[in-house]
């Protein structure tokens, strides 16, 4: 590598970073770069005299705490360089999570900072070079600083180079708004290095918004704490002070102790101060936040209004976000026989049946809680004998809990799985599909949502898309909610939210009105016979799941791959979606990037009387 001349002598100690300026807009511009803005630590990677070294902003040395860092720049080949970057810790996503530094970073005993160097390690993205085997580089122009740094560091390992773009600030802008990240930085790329703050380096940071619903105060109105609706409950999503005075929330006050309760009524991890005081949900608020890692609190939230016109029950989390602890605890049921093949053909064993469950349980235990369960067993495998359980086993735990029926024959206890042991109790009974009814234990004749369950049998599932489409196009009309997932069979379900407000005989007679007006627009693909011979190749939109039972969102179905029934984004209801494209090795990942389009099926009601008045005269025509 050829590094210019007759430029001084440097060492980290003697450098001043660069700052950036705040600007509210990306722009496209010849001659500057972009890159992505960061959320970590900013500090400068040295190698002096080959010893490896980390400086944070303000000068602290930051190289015990992070010795991932230093066996990576150890291995760079050569002796002296200084790098100017950003340390981070990112999720599966490859979102960074600046709490898991924080933890990371008061660390101070050699065994706590190794094990957490394994189980929360870092990367350093290098965006400068600043010293090369001596030299100061400051003068040089960002570009050719670039390309040194480039040529020292390559690969993808825990010291990286951070990746830019040229001219194109807005594109990068858009498609960082799409990943939910933090921002942009835009830097002049014939400038040098001056250290300081100046407007040759330009941030564009993203502030995103969301609705909370109050949960606690502070006894001094300085700050509330906030929580999101996840289904069945609230889950917890830390506190804001900023932008809220106690003469805004002195009016509140009445309300809030109206409706006070001794502890929290949200799950997840609490930010909990020793004076602060709890509520049920009742006021909702607008707060602008820097990011939400997944699990955690808000970064940086700031209030913005009170909503008036929102119903608590209509916070939720943004595509992405699961809030509250996400960290599962070790498994509480003992795995027998954890190599058999579930799914032969595909090398599927019961192990992996077990970590998907666990894996995929925030997101299905709010679906299960409070419902009657039944599943099916597969012993042997999906190719061997199955059969239902509904029925508590004898041999099962006295902790999972049941409820008291009658079936055919009898007294009954059925399975109600709303705990993570429950649920490992399952899969470690081979049960495989999990079939739940539209209502809960607390309301056992009225309906949750109706449902549409288009069957094709022998059709082409382009005709469930085309179908489907309709029945969303309908619903609009109608100013009717709509939601969709696949089955993880062959078909989709489309789902309207009825919040518990009527029996299952109503979602019934909705799911019939609907496939009427379906059947007669698309009379050659659509048919609600249910004799399967008079179909004629025609898709079965079937009613009459409704008072009954649907597969589980996110269960697994006994099919080859391990499908998996996975709620949809209407976006993704189109040519290229396939009936079992979600699989037990696929789902995770997904969730963790898009979430649950589907969640608010547990919320408040559609607007049915409206609707019906339509529907009736849509069907009378």
């Amino acid at each position: 590598m050829v590094v210019p001349k007759n430029l001084r002598a440097l060492r980290a100690d003697d450098v001043s970073l660069q700052l950036c300026e705040t600007r509210d807009a990306a722009f496209t511009r010849d001659g500057w770069l972009f890159e992505l803005k960061l959320d970590g630590f900013r500090l400068l990677a040295a190698k002096e005299n080959g010893t490896p070294r980390l400086v944070l902003r303000r000068g602290r040395d930051a190289t015990p705490q992070f010795p991932e860092i230093v066996q990576a720049l150890g291995a760079v080949p050569h002796d002296d360089f200084i790098l100017d970057g950003e340390l981070v810790i990112q999720d599966d996503r490859g979102h960074p999570i600046f709490q898991q530094l924080l933890k990371r970073s008061t660390l101070s005993r050699p065994l706590e900072v190794a094990a957490l160097a394994r189980e929360l390690p870092a990367v350093y993205f290098a965006f400068d070079l600043l010293a090369l085997d001596g030299r100061d580089l400051r003068r040089l122009p960002l570009v050719q600083r670039k390309e040194l740094l480039a040529r020292l560091i390559t690969g993808t390992g825990r010291v990286r180079v951070l990746d830019h773009v040229e001219r194109e600030g807005e594109a990068l802008l858009e498609a960082v708004k799409q990943r939910g990240l933090e921002g942009i930085v835009a830097k002049k790329a014939d400038a040098p290095y001056r250290g300081e703050r100046c407007s040759d380096w330009q941030k564009v940071p993203l502030k995103q918004s969301g609705d909370f619903a109050i949960v606690g105060w502070a006894n001094d109105l300085g700050a509330v704490h906030l929580a999101v609706f996840d289904g069945h409950g609230y889950a917890y999503a830390g506190k804001v002070g900023s932008g809220l005075n106690p003469k805004k929330l002195k009016p509140l006050l009445a309300t809030f102790e109206k409706n006070e309760v001794e502890r929290p009524i949200c799950t997840g991890k609490i930010d909990e101060e020793k004076d602060d005081r709890w509520t049920k949900p009742e006021v909702v608020v607008e707060v602008r936040y820097m990011n939400w890692p997944p699990g955690m609190s808000l970064r940086a939230p700031t209030f913005v209004r009170f909503r008036d016109d929102k119903a608590p029950e209509e916070c939720v989390a943004p595509p992405g976000v699961t809030p509250g602890s996400v960290e599962l605890p070790p498994p509480q049921v003992p795995l027998s026989n954890g190599s058999k093949l579930l799914w032969p053909d595909d090398g599927i064993t019961k192990q992996q049946l077990f970590d998907y469950y666990r894996a995929v349980s925030p997101w299905l235990l709010p679906y299960l809680k409070d419902r009657p369960l039944m599943v099916t067993r597969y012993p042997d495998g999906i190719r061997g004998k199955n059969f239902f359980q509904r029925a508590l086993p004898k041999s099962a735990p006295k902790w999972v809990r049941f409820f008291d029926t009658t079936g055919p024959d009898g007294p009954v206890q059925q399975i109600v799985c709303e705990d993570l042991r429950t649920l490992e109790w399952l899969a470690n009974l081979a049960a495989i599909p999990l079939h739940i009814p539209a209502h809960r234990l607390s309301s056992l004749e009225l309906a949750d949502w109706c449902v549409v369950d288009l069957d094709p049998k022998t059709a082409p599932f382009e005709d469930v898309v085309t179908i489907a489409l309709a029945l969303k196009a309908l619903c609009d009309d109608l100013g009717l909610p709509a939601y969709v997932k696949t089955t993880g069979s062959s078909g989709l379900h489309v789902l309207i939210p009825l919040g518990a407000t009527v029996p299952h005989h109503a979602a019934v007679t909705l799911a019939e009105l609907l496939a009427s007006i379906i059947v007669k627009q698309l009379p050659k693909i659509a048919t609600v016979e249910r004799v399967i011979e008079k179909r004629a190749g025609r898709v079965y939109l079937d009613c009459w799941q409704n008072g009954r039972l649907i597969a589980a969102p996110f269960c697994v179905r006994p099919v080859p791959g391990a499908a998996v029934s996975m709620p949809l984004e209407w976006a993704e209801v189109n040519a290229s979606l396939g009936p079992r494209q979600f699989t037990i090795s696929n789902a995770i990942e997904r969730l963790r990037t898009v979430g649950d389009p589907m969640l608010k099926i547990m919320g408040p009601p559609a607007p049915l009387q409206a609707a019906l008045e339509k529907l009736a005269k849509r069907v009378g025509q």
